[in-house]
């Protein structure tokens, strides 16, 4: 038994050798005890749409694989698919779930598409990936980075840096007219028009504010 003044045990006395107290054994002895400790229980389980599509691809992608190389087809078109899979995984996980520039956006993006015609050029044997893919889609990016960069210029400043990067792709496809690498004229030639209109218009209505994104990434 303890006593009820200065808590010190006293066994079956009735006065404490501490503090002198008469303890009365009538009083009920209050213990503190903690409560009980919790089982753990599991976490719920989250699963994102990023990995249920890496699971959902690479489900086809082994699929495809086989049908391919089973088939009596010469032509790999298994791989083609397997690229058009992991770009999938790349749009949502590098563009869609990601907090990274949208200009940076806008340029994988199209970096993805035109490895993605190249590949199909590879696999299945044709022509079109440097002579209508290549400036298509560079012209399709400037016209998107154009355009949120007129939707959120005050919010996103860097988009002019972003912008004017890849407006200078544009001349990629004419430069490879030049150089013979390509035939056909008419694609790259709107391909470098939108490219230099849009640095232009850039330069024209945003010089400031390009000289400080400049000086701010380039710390000069």
């Amino acid at each position: 038994m303890r006593c009820n003044n200065c808590g010190v045990e006293i066994g079956d006395n009735n006065i404490c050798p501490l503090c002198q107290m008469i303890v009365d054994k009538t009083v009920v002895e209050i213990k503190n005890e903690y409560p009980p400790k919790q089982e753990k229980r599991p976490l719920p389980l989250k699963v994102s749409p990023k990995n249920i599509y890496l699971i959902v691809a690479l489900i086809a992608s082994i699929i495809s694989i086989i049908v391919c190389y089973m088939s009596a087809y010469t032509t790999l078109w298994c791989w083609f698919m397997v690229a058009v899979f992991a770009y999938g995984y790349l749009l949502i996980g590098n563009t869609i779930y990601s907090n990274s520039e949208i200009g940076a956006k806008i340029f994988l993006q199209g970096a993805c598409l035109i490895s993605l015609c190249y590949i199909y050029e590879a696999i299945f044997k044709t022509n079109v990936a440097t002579s209508y893919c290549l400036p298509i889609i560079i012209t399709f990016m400037i016209i998107i980075s154009r355009a949120m960069l007129t939707i959120f210029y005050k919010h996103n400043k860097s988009l002019f840096v972003s912008c004017n990067f890849i407006s200078l792709t544009g001349f990629l496809p004419i430069i490879l007219y030049a150089c013979n690498i390509t035939t056909i004229l008419v694609p790259a030639v709107i391909s470098a028009v939108v490219g230099g209109i849009t640095i232009i218009c850039n330069l024209t209505f945003g010089i400031k504010k390009l000289k400080e994104q400049f000086t701010k990434v380039f710390h000069l």
